[in-house]
C-alpha cells in the first residue's frame, strides 16, 4: 500500500484533513453516482451507494492515511484493532443486546403490551429478519464506517482531549458526512438547504451522544473496532427493523425512542464516570512534550 512520495508527504502534514478530504469525497461521489443510487440489489432496501461510499471512502481512507504517516507499523496496527475480537463476554452482551432490551423495555413502558404483539410472520422470524439486517449491517456499512470513525479518527485524539470533547470533535464530521444521506432522500435543491441544516443539527447531537459510548466501549475493551463496529451495526438494525415490530406508532416515534435510549445510556455512562468516561485519563499534557507520531521529522503538521 503506497502513495507517491509528494502525496505522501503531503498526508503526513495533514492526515485528518487528508482522511475527511477522502471520506468525504468519495462518499459524496457514491451518492451522486445514479446506477448507484437506484441500484436495488441489497436487501432490506439498503443502499448500495452508502456500502460502497463508506468502505472506499473512510474506511479505505484510514488505511491510506495510516501507510503515509506511519508506514507498515500503522496499517499492522490498524488491522489488528479492526479484527481484535477477544474481549470479556460483557461487553458483547452491553454492545449488542444493550440497545435493543432497553427499546424494547420503553416501548413496552410505552405502548404496554402492544409493544409485544406478534408481528406478521411471528417473532421468530421477525428476530431472524433483525439479526440478518445486523450482519448484513456490520459487514456492509459499520465495520468501514467505524476503520474510519473510531479506528482512525477517533484514535489518533483519544488521548489527547477530555473524553467530552473528543466525542464532539469526531461527531461533528462524522455527522456532515451524513449529509448525503439526506440529499439523496429528500432531493438535491436549493430548497433543501435549510432542512438539511436542520438534520445536520440533530445527527449531530444524536451522533455525540453515540460516540461518548463508542469512546467509552473503545477504551474498556482495548481499542477493539469490532466491538464498536457491532454496538452500532446493533444500534442501526434495531431502529431500522426491530422499532418496526415494538413500537405500534410513527417512524418519528421510533426514531426518538431509540434515540432517547442512546441519550440516556451516554447520559448514564457520563454520570457514573464523572465525565471522564475513559480509564487513562487526558493525554493532553503529554502530547505537548512528545512528538506526534504523524509529522515527519522537522516539519510542523496539524494535530493529527
Amino acid at each position: 500500500m503506497s502513495l507517491p512520495t509528494s502525496v505522501r508527504h503531503a498526508v503526513a502534514r495533514h492526515p485528518v484533513t487528508a482522511f475527511l478530504i477522502i471520506g468525504n469525497t468519495v462518499y459524496l461521489a457514491a451518492a451522486l453516482t445514479p446506477a448507484l443510487v437506484e441500484s436495488a440489489i441489497l436487501p432490506f432496501d439498503l443502499p448500495l451507494w452508502g456500502s460502497l461510499g463508506g468502505i472506499l471512502g473512510v474506511g479505505l481512507a484510514a488505511f491510506l492515511v495510516s501507510a503515509a504517516t506511519e508506514g507498515r507499523a500503522g496499517v499492522t496496527d490498524l488491522l489488528h484493532r479492526t479484527v481484535r475480537w477477544r474481549v470479556p463476554l460483557r461487553w458483547y452482551l452491553i454492545a449488542l443486546l444493550g440497545v435493543p432490551l432497553a427499546a424494547t423495555l420503553v416501548a413496552i413502558m410505552i405502548y404496554g403490551m402492544a409493544a409485544l404483539a406478534p408481528p406478521a410472520g411471528g417473532w421468530p422470524r421477525a428476530i431472524g429478519e433483525v439479526l440478518l439486517l445486523f450482519v448484513l449491517q456490520l459487514i456492509l456499512f459499520q465495520l468501514a464506517e467505524e476503520i474510519g470513525w473510531t479506528g482512525f479518527l477517533q484514535d489518533r485524539w483519544q488521548d489527547r482531549y477530555h473524553p467530552l470533547k473528543l466525542s464532539a470533535m469526531v461527531a461533528f464530521p462524522w455527522a456532515v458526512w451524513h449529509l448525503p444521506d439526506f440529499f439523496v432522500e429528500e432531493g438535491w435543491t436549493i430548497e433543501q438547504l435549510a432542512p438539511a441544516l436542520v438534520f445536520l443539527v440533530v445527527e449531530f447531537v444524536s451522533l455525540f451522544f453515540a460516540r461518548v459510548l463508542i469512546v467509552w466501549l473503545y477504551d474498556r475493551t482495548r481499542r477493539s473496532v469490532f466491538l464498536v463496529a457491532g454496538f452500532h451495526a446493533s444500534f442501526d438494525a434495531a431502529i431500522s427493523e426491530l422499532s418496526i415490530d415494538i413500537v405500534p406508532a410513527s417512524n418519528t416515534e421510533r426514531f426518538l425512542i431509540l434515540t432517547g435510549v442512546i441519550i440516556l445510556g451516554a447520559t448514564a455512562v457520563i454520570a457514573t464516570t464523572r465525565g471522564r468516561i475513559t480509564r487513562c485519563g487526558v493525554g493532553v499534557v503529554q502530547t505537548l512534550v512528545a512528538p506526534r507520531r504523524d509529522s515527519p521529522p522537522g516539519r510542523g503538521g496539524e494535530p493529527g
